[in-house]
């Protein structure tokens, strides 16, 4: 059903014009702001600083990671839409939506659901059904009911100052502290000490030597795109948990894991086995950048990460260390141990702005090595037949994706059925060390009997690595031919500042290529 601007505007005036939203000025003022946007072709500017700072009047220094008000006010007017729509507006033609996990309205036909249930709005307590890319639903909030005015039996007075006089009483003895040792989670209190010794504390178990992959901030285990299990948010002491709407994140596999996190001064307390591990911090930028409400961009956002006291990233800037905002950053830190009480203990300190992280993963360390770096430029894992594993396409902005029926002769073929094409960059994190670099390339495309027309240098691109040259004027055709597979290795690759090679395709006649790629540690 098409909606004009004419009906749109007609049904937000009677929803605010209504007695329920008449009673509630806060909350009418929210919608028509919504509304508006969506309607003058604003959609995009809605979101959760500009509803903090715009309706809610909060400051222009405002941070809707640690500051859940917006997201608590939208849930508020979702629950007063539905009730509208169950008695007041039953009878109107159209209804306002704002699905959960997102601030955009719509307009749709008025059709509620059997048992008067609005279909976006989940019960008190419990998410409505799950949005799309996993969105965890804003924080739900009951709204107080209608007090009446009313005076208690005189029976029930005794018995209140009796209770009274009995909590006063246990309150002069002195509390039994809880047992040293216990891990911080999700109910943990904040403003307890830091814990000298930590051992486990009961409903959480003590990883058995395998990979522990945190999804920090979420309430339940996630798997992602590529089939890796991301367990609930653990092990934490302080901080806020944070959701945010459905974006684009770049150089995510999974742009889900990059929508939840914990921010503040907050800390992890990871139970390891003894062993020597690497370690994978996840961060992006979302409130910070040219492209955002609150503008800003470098130095808006730094802070501490710490390791067993040992400091990780100083003064850490994440718009600056992924160069820009809505882009999936990992720093990675290979000879990561558990201290002498079984624990890594993290330590997240805020400077200027509060710290943030959205994904924590240890991995066993084979030899004070990073385990090899394997990706395919595909959307799921590939096993080959020696048993090495490869990892979807990841890390890697620009370019599309493609898929080839032609197989490539020799050894592998799976590993050239999919092949990534265009001007792109993979910015591969790893630790401190020398690196070397494996790149697969195969000429499917142009070449006698291809899909493309022409011949040798048909295709000529540029391959770099944080601005060195690996390959220039690289003609894939010229140097194998057509459906055979040409494997380039470089050596002695050392990271940028930023703990990463960066490899760069650039075209220069037609669009690089690229199926495959491995990173192997070569530090000594």
């Amino acid at each position: 059903m098409a909606v004009s601007q004419e009906e749109a505007t007609a049904e937000l005036s009677a929803v605010v014009a209504s007695p329920s939203f008449v009673r509630s000025p806060r909350l009418a003022r929210l919608l028509t702001y919504l509304c508006t946007k969506y309607l003058s072709g604003e959609a995009d500017q809605i979101k959760e600083y500009s509803i903090g700072v715009e309706v809610l009047e909060r400051p222009a220094n405002f941070d809707p990671a640690s500051d859940a008000g917006a997201r608590v006010e939208v849930h508020r007017l979702r629950r007063r839409l539905q009730k509208y729509y169950e008695a007041e507006g039953a009878a109107r033609k159209l209804r306002i939506v704002i699905p959960v996990g997102h601030y955009v309205p719509s307009f749709v036909p008025n059709t509620p659901e059997p048992g008067g249930t609005s279909p976006e709005v989940g019960e008190i307590g419990e998410p409505a059904a799950d949005p799309p890319y996993g969105l965890v639903a804003d924080i739900l909030v009951r709204e107080p009911a209608p007090r009446k005015r009313s005076f208690p039996p005189l029976w029930l007075v005794i018995t209140g100052i009796t209770a009274l006089a009995a909590l006063s009483a246990l309150a002069l003895y002195p509390r039994k502290q809880p047992p040293s040792g216990t891990v911080p989670g999700r109910d943990a209190d904040a403003s307890a000490p830091f814990p000298l010794s930590v051992r486990p504390s009961p409903g959480i178990s003590v990883p058995s030597g395998g990979s522990i992959r945190l999804a920090c901030g979420r309430g339940v285990s996630y798997t992602d795109r590529s089939g890796r299990t991301w367990s609930a948010d653990r092990y934490f002491q302080g901080g806020t948990a944070f959701d945010l709407p459905r974006q684009y994140v770049a150089r995510a596999i999974d742009p889900r894991l990059f929508q939840n996190g914990r921010t503040g001064d907050f800390s992890y307390h990871i139970p390891l086995p003894k062993g020597v591990y690497e370690l994978r911090l996840g961060f992006v930028e979302t409130s910070f950048g040219p492209s955002t409400p609150s503008g800003g961009g470098e130095y808006s956002r730094t802070f501490d990460v710490k390791a067993n006291g040992r400091t990780l990233l100083d003064d850490f800037d994440i718009y600056s260390d992924a160069n820009g905002s809505n882009v999936a950053d990992t720093r990675v830190f290979k000879d990561i141990s558990p201290g002498q009480d079984g624990t890594l203990h993290l330590e997240f300190h805020g400077r200027r702005a509060p710290a943030l992280i959205n994904t924590i993963e240890l991995e066993p360390e084979p030899g004070h090595r990073l385990n090899p770096i394997r990706i395919v430029a595909q959307d799921n894992f590939l096993t080959l037949a020696n048993g090495t594993v490869w990892s979807p396409d990841a890390y890697v902005i620009g370019g599309q994706l493609a898929t080839h029926s032609v197989t490539v002769e020799g050894e592998d073929p799976d590993l050239y059925t999919h092949e990534r094409y265009g001007h792109f960059e993979y910015a591969i994190p790893v630790g401190s060390g020398t690196y070397g670099l494996t790149l697969y390339f195969a000429e499917e495309y142009f070449g006698s009997g291809g899909a493309g027309s022409g011949g040798q240098g048909s295709r000529v691109f540029d391959v770099f690595c944080n601005g060195v040259a690996l390959l220039r004027n690289f003609d894939i055709l010229k140097e194998t031919g057509m459906n055979h597979p040409l494997v380039k290795t470089f050596h002695g690759l050392a990271p940028n500042a930023q703990g990463k090679l960066v490899i760069s395709f650039i075209p220069i006649h037609n669009y690089a290529s690229l199926y495959a790629l491995e990173v192997v540690d070569e530090s000594q």
